[in-house]
């Protein structure tokens, strides 16, 4: 008794043809074209502040007060730029709760601001904590000199300083 091998052999081809053709399809399509980029990376969440730099930036003179307050955005009690030498540092006054021991700020630099915000985190050995807002200084470095840029706190929109 013969066989035949004719549908065996079809199913064979069609398995091995099917990627082929799909391949052939995609680049017909232009999907998966060398100008395209595939990457298994998750982007980088952005942080509030971030996130706020680049609003202030889209909106900037019109900008609104953040609501609520924000461990990792502080409004800014003041800035100041150096007594002598460049303007290439700013030294901003971050207001704290007392319990917090560890303060800073961010900075995000463009062509026209230089936006700032404090932040600070809480002490975690700590039992017992009043509202109370404790101001501490720190120093800012700047990529560029400050030149005519305004200075604006990131959680208020306020402009801090204005660049000579």
């Amino acid at each position: 008794m013969r066989r035949s091998t004719t549908g065996s052999t079809r199913r064979k081809a069609a398995l091995v043809l099917a990627p082929a053709m799909a391949a052939l399809a995609l680049t017909a399509t232009g999907c998966g074209g060398s100008d395209q980029t595939v990457s298994s990376e998750t982007p980088e969440k952005q942080t509030r502040f971030e996130k706020r730099a680049s609003q202030i930036e889209q909106t900037w003179p019109k900008v609104d007060k953040t609501k609520g307050r924000h461990l990792d955005m502080l409004p800014l009690e003041a800035a100041q730029l150096p007594v002598t030498g460049k303007d290439d540092s700013l030294t901003v006054t971050v207001g704290h709760g007392g319990c917090e021991t560890k303060y800073g700020a961010h900075v995000q630099e463009t062509e026209k601001l230089v936006i700032v915000s404090g932040w600070s985190k809480k002490d975690k050995k700590a039992d017992f904590c009043t509202k109370q807002i404790v101001t501490d200084k720190t120093k800012v470095e700047l990529k560029k000199e400050l030149g005519k840029r305004a200075v604006v706190d990131a959680a208020t929109g306020k402009t801090l300083l204005k660049g000579k």
